[in-house]
């Protein structure tokens, strides 16, 4: 058995398929997590113009991409392109936006009712996951 007598410079290019282009963002909704061990949170990505983050009244500004995690303004390039390859439905979104209210109400400390806490599944403040 002999080896082909090719170099690998010789060998031609090679097409890669399947990826995702993150270098342009899309408009639509994502899941994500904002730190390691946290819970995923519902993104939601747009090109518009911004809003008064006090009044939530559209401002007279150009236009730009903008994000929220969980309902909440998020500052862009904190959530793209990680997020990218784990897009959702319009329902999946509003399902991720409600349990995190639920939680607000019902398991304040929680990690499902505050961004960026550590989800530890044998904490008593956790609700149970079914």
């Amino acid at each position: 058995m002999s080896r082909p007598d090719i170099t690998y410079n010789q060998r031609g290019t090679v097409a890669a398929t399947g990826g995702i282009d993150v270098s342009t963002p899309v408009a639509g909704y994502y899941r994500c997590r904002v730190g390691a061990g946290t819970v995923k949170g519902a993104v939601r990505i747009w090109f518009g113009p911004p809003h008064d983050p006090v009044t939530g009244e559209e401002l007279d500004r150009s236009h730009r991409w903008q994000a929220t995690f969980d309902g909440e303004p998020v500052d862009f390039d904190r959530v793209w392109p990680t997020c990218a390859a784990d897009v959702l439905t319009e329902q999946e979104y509003q399902f991720l936006i409600n349990r995190r209210e639920w939680a607000r109400k019902h398991a304040p400390e929680s990690a499902h009712a505050k961004v960026g806490r550590k989800y530890d599944p044998l904490s008593t403040d956790e609700p149970l996951p079914f």
